[in-house]
């Protein structure tokens, strides 16, 4: 079914806001600095990330600036986890950090049906990466079945679901690497 996106092709006054875990192809290709259509990606909310945690009034706040990294700052993500921390570790976020395995709890559904979406090839490549700290795409490994034009598809496809961060060496070059949320999940499904 081809999606029609006549609001970013047409002179108007109107401003549409999409949210999504994925950038539309459609949308992609209409984007531009001097077009009427532009993405912004949002990261986590960082430091105020630590008001959602004070308004739960959790304890140990010298362990929050890790649960918002582990958490990628994600607003949802922590207010599922906060939930966690209060209710089975009595608001400690270091006895839930120091748990022996990271327990996701109602946030492993979540990160189930997103993951159930993603294609074999895709998986392939995500399991890969999550085995590692971050990786150059032309260390992809001889044993892979995929071509060389369905494992970049594959990573390209990771890159816009904001699953692949990407990080820069320091020779210049891109390196991937899967958040840690993602990553323990991944590992540990």
């Amino acid at each position: 079914m081809k999606r029609s996106y006549r609001f970013s092709e047409s002179p108007h006054n109107s401003c549409i806001l999409l949210l999504s875990w994925e950038k539309p192809t459609e949308i992609a290709t209409l984007e531009g600095e001097k077009r009427p259509c532009r993405s912004l990606q949002l990261g986590g909310l960082g430091e105020f990330a630590t008001e959602i945690l004070a308004e739960k009034e959790l304890k140990d706040r010298h362990k929050w600036s890790e649960l918002i990294q582990l958490y990628g700052g994600n607003p949802s993500w922590l207010n599922i986890t906060t939930a966690t921390i209060e209710d089975l570790f009595n608001g400690s976020v270091d006895r839930f950090l120091s748990y022996p395995s990271l327990f996701l709890g109602d946030l492993e559904p979540i990160l189930e049906e997103y993951y159930q979406r993603l294609s074999p090839s895709e998986k392939m490549v995500i399991l890969w990466l999550a085995n590692q700290e971050a990786a150059d795409m032309f260390q992809k490994p001889a044993e892979f079945t995929l071509s060389d034009a369905d494992f970049l598809k594959a990573v390209q496809s990771l890159r816009k679901r904001g699953l692949l961060e990407k990080i820069s060496d320091n020779h210049g070059a891109s390196l991937f690497a899967v958040p840690a949320l993602i990553k323990n999940y991944v590992k540990n499904r």
